[in-house]
């Protein structure tokens, strides 16, 4: 029974620290210090866990992945990177919470760089030395450079133990003196230094006066680009970490504006966008350009710290190469200035962000021509150009030439197609749809008649019209049926499909407005 001797004494001498390192495993699962992020929290109590029971040595990747994560026994650490973006996550998120909030816990709870097995350091011990350095994580490599402060500890003490509480007071004393000291002169000297190293290293937004709308090429360097509604978008470096993959041979639908598309941001980044206060709407743009099966391209998102938004891209769009966006509402800027956005995927990039200004409080409404450019009608109101749309085809009018004062029905999407457009989940929203016959009646040359062109319209299932014609409603005049009421789907999409009965179905433009 000499197994068993050795756990009992192992045990026993750790005593009083034991207890201690579970109330502070205890009081960072329970506080809410670590966030709504449920992998941290997993992780974090499964390899506390496992050191408890004197299984450090089984606290591997694949076993964290499998046992915490839920990840299938085929995991493959090449090409699954969760564990490794979730103790990043884990480790950054530990040392804000002992430069804050636990500042004063009796323990710190220490993931060392390059290893996966937790440690608890006693306050009166440098938690800096606690393990010296050893293999490097690349996403720490700008961390890692910057200098630490030194921590004085007491002289090494045989008689030492948690419960002996005059000597840790005495040194905590000392402890909190050369903190301060040093925070005085790192504010004159080092911090300076180190903003300095972060930002060349492109880790943060650039400077100068913030923006009241923002719109964000991510990923690689790339030229500012100019979209087909006459919008300019720019690259700057708002986001820490991650990948940076460039896609210029990527083919892209759904969009008049596929260079958005050709560059984008993985694996786990921290983005900060410099806004003036106010209240806005976040678009995040996304195309998928693998081909892995389905339910393996999730990507993950908060802002502010707020609570995880899941999203499948592939889901969402209809398929691979096929633009699509979520939004986010009534977001205002932190303390900071800025608004934050961290995001996580294995595999899908962050292509583009949007950030808009919602004065009312309520979703931007939307305005888009099933054309290539944009333009203004004759209320003054902005319509944008094609998007959102997967099918179909461009159609144009063959009385084009003739008939020049056509507007906002100079074209139209034509064939079976559907409009996928973003919206706040379960809100209502007034829908228009503008419709001008483009090829039938006399005013198009003669051709056709009623019942020459009919055809269905449903929105997230439910028929709006049935057996649609466009001639038998308002002749060669435009058309414009409005829908109350309709209810964004749980994921936050107003899905418009558009079904032919007797040739094509045709629209010009969509106008969704929120509804108070």
């Amino acid at each position: 029974m000499a197994t068993g001797g050795t756990i009992f004494e192992s045990e026993h001498a750790l005593g009083d620290d034991l207890v201690l390192e579970r109330a502070e495993l205890d009081w960072l699962l329970t506080s809410g210090v670590l966030g709504r992020s449920a992998n941290i929290a997993r992780v974090l109590k499964y390899v506390c866990e496992e050191r408890f029971a004197g299984r450090a040595d089984q606290i591997k990747e694949y076993n964290i992945a499998v046992e915490a994560l839920g990840r299938r026994p085929s995991f493959d650490p090449q090409t699954d990177t969760i564990v490794r973006v979730t103790v990043h996550s884990l480790r950054k998120r530990l040392n804000d919470i002992y430069q804050t909030t636990g500042v004063s816990r009796p323990f710190r709870v220490v993931m060392p760089p390059g290893r996966y097995v937790p440690t608890f350091v006693p306050v009166a011990v440098p938690a800096t030395e606690a393990h010296p350095p050893e293999a490097k994580d690349p996403v720490e490599i700008v961390q890692s450079r910057s200098a630490q402060p030194t921590i004085f500890a007491p002289p090494a003490d045989p008689e030492y133990h948690p419960g002996n509480r005059a000597k840790v007071g005495r040194w905590i004393g000392v402890i909190l003196t050369v903190i301060v000291c040093y925070t005085t002169w790192a504010s004159h000297t080092h911090f300076p230094k180190m903003r300095g190293l972060v930002h060349s290293a492109g880790a943060l937004a650039p400077s100068g006066p913030p923006p009241d709308q923002l719109r964000a090429l991510m990923g690689v360097e790339r030229k500012p680009y100019t979209d087909h509604s006459g919008l300019t978008w720019s690259f700057a470096r708002y986001c820490q970490g991650g990948t940076n993959t460039q896609l210029s041979n990527l083919r892209v639908g759904g969009t008049e504006d596929p260079y958005l598309y050709q560059s984008g941001v993985r694996g786990i980044a921290h983005c900060i966008f410099p806004v003036k206060q106010g209240t806005y709407e976040i678009h995040l743009h996304f195309a998928e350009a693998s081909d892995l099966e389905a339910a393996t391209r999730p990507a993950t998102f908060s802002i502010n710290a707020g609570p995880n938004i899941g999203f499948d891209v592939v889901s969402e769009a209809g398929g691979d190469g096929i633009a699509t966006s979520t939004i986010v509402t009534g977001v205002t800027p932190e303390n900071d200035g800025a608004i934050h956005l961290d995001y996580i995927s294995e595999v899908s990039l962050l292509n583009a962000v949007e950030i808009l200004p919602e004065p009312s409080g309520k979703q931007v409404l939307v305005r888009l021509l099933a054309g290539p450019a944009s333009t203004l009608d004759s209320n003054k109101q902005f319509w944008l150009s094609d998007r959102y749309f997967s099918g179909g085809r461009r159609g144009q009018t063959p009385q084009q030439a003739r008939l020049s004062n056509l507007g906002m029905y100079a074209f139209d999407r034509i064939g079976r197609f559907r409009y996928n457009i973003p919206a706040v989940p379960f809100a209502k929203y007034r829908l228009r749809l503008y419709f001008r016959e483009p090829w039938f009646g006399r005013e198009n040359g003669g051709i056709g008649g009623l019942g020459s062109r009919v055809f269905d319209v449903a929105c997230n299932g439910n028929m709006l019209l049935k057996d649609f014609d466009i001639l038998r409603e308002g002749g060669s005049a435009p058309v414009v049926k409005t829908f109350e009421g309709i209810q964004a789907s749980a994921d936050g999409r107003i899905e418009l499909s558009f079904l032919p009965v007797v040739n094509y179905a045709v629209v010009n433009a969509i106008e969704v407005i929120p509804e108070d």
